[in-house]
């Protein structure tokens, strides 16, 4: 059995957006991502631009996107990823390998979404750097809609250990924990009991005063948070900030 990777490591997405990402998160599906979308239509309908999905991934919500009727593009850092997002007929086109530290497309975004903590992975002045990055591909009165999780909820409710299966019978262990203002997981993949594949992920956990803060600094108005993507009522465990560039 290989080494286990360290909690926060340097890179990491590099290892945990790879090719077993999909089956571990299987879970996150294309009919939830449509649920998703739906609450966040009226908006992007109405945004003075089109929509970009940073941090695309599989391409599972620019999908949804592209199907209810948007002029929707995509990128992600992972080329499995973006395999799998260009491999769908609604992204064809509209996706590209890029990095979110220097964004692969100009400005003129009526809409940016930053779904499923997409946020959080670099420290505090990379985070920020980041965000403003993402602000100036903004149009004016354009939407940023950055989805986060909840900090006071992970803080109260994390899940110190757990094993699953997944459809295709791999294990995969997954261990938790809180590190002063991140979240750090490990992930053991397992297939008929051997490692395959292992990884850490390591997220910051912001308050709201705290994403506030930097939020403010990009010149960015904040409109609303709800508790989770299906809309103001609906409390999932998280904080998608509607956030809106000055006209």
């Amino acid at each position: 059995m290989s080494e286990m990777p360290s909690p926060g490591q340097a890179d990491w997405w590099r290892a945990a957006f790879a090719e077993h990402y999909s089956e571990v998160y299987h879970h996150r599906d294309d009919s939830s991502a449509t649920r998703e979308i739906a609450g966040l239509l009226p908006r992007l309908r109405a945004a003075p631009g089109p929509v970009l999905d940073a941090c695309c991934g599989g391409g599972r919500h620019l999908a949804a996107m592209r199907a209810a009727g948007l002029d929707a593009y995509g990128f992600d850092f992972s080329a499995h990823l973006i395999a799998q997002a260009q491999a769908r007929k609604e992204c064809t086109g509209r996706v590209v390998r890029g990095d979110m530290r220097a964004p692969p497309f100009g400005g003129g975004f009526g809409a940016i979404t930053l779904l499923f903590t997409a946020f959080g992975y670099f420290d505090d002045a990379g985070n920020a750097a980041v965000l403003r990055g993402i602000v100036g591909l903004l149009a004016p009165g354009g939407w940023l809609v950055l989805d986060l999780p909840d900090r006071s909820r992970v803080e109260a409710d994390l899940i110190a250990s757990s094993t699953r299966t997944t459809p295709n019978g791999m294990m995969v262990n997954e261990q938790r924990r809180l590190n002063r203002d991140r979240v750090e997981k490990t992930v053991q993949v397992l297939r008929a009991g051997a490692q395959i594949a292992a990884w850490s992920e390591s997220v910051r956990l912001y308050r709201r005063d705290e994403v506030m803060t930097i939020v403010t600094a990009t010149g960015l108005g904040f409109s609303e948070c709800w508790p989770g993507l299906h809309g103001p009522v609906r409390d999932e465990g998280r904080n998608v900030y509607w956030l809106c560039k000055p006209l």
